[in-house]
């Protein structure tokens, strides 16, 4: 049985104990993300960053046998961490989908959910902008790739 699914050390004076999911809600702490517990277990919202409000507060979704299926799977994906343990490739995961695009496309929601059967790492976005509606070219124009 791997190594995650017994409750392991987390802080500092190793004397609490806690699963993957709160390991990684601390990383994200750590990392300066505000976040706050949600609705339902395993669920979670980050409020801030480095003490700057997220209007749009995105949901973690890090539910335990989820999670824990995941990152059983991801160890035993060959390549899958880059060598990294499965813990540690999410916490670099979790804190890239958090801090990528704070200003153009935020995340709205990231984690870990069941789909087709399997479990998956899932990271929501807001939809891109319209492309800017240039003028059409004429249409007697013609692209060549080699030189006139």
């Amino acid at each position: 049985m791997p190594w995650w699914h017994y409750r392991f050390l987390v802080n500092l004076d190793r004397t609490d104990r806690h699963g993957p999911a709160e390991v990684l809600v601390a990383y994200l702490r750590t990392a300066g993300f505000t976040v706050d517990a949600g609705d339902s277990p395993g669920e979670y919202v980050v409020t801030a960053c480095q003490n700057d409000p997220m209007p749009l507060r995105p949901r973690v979704s890090l539910p335990d046998d989820l999670i824990m299926e995941y990152l059983d799977e991801l160890e035993r994906t060959p390549g899958a961490t880059g060598g990294l343990t499965a813990l540690s490739i999410t916490e670099v995961h979790l804190e890239e989908a958090l801090s990528a695009g704070v200003e153009y496309r935020p995340t709205t929601a990231v984690g870990v959910r069941r789909r087709r059967g399997g479990v998956e790492f899932f990271w929501e976005r807001l939809a891109a902008p319209p492309a800017p509606e240039y003028d059409a070219p004429p249409e007697d124009l013609e692209w060549r790739a080699d030189r006139p």
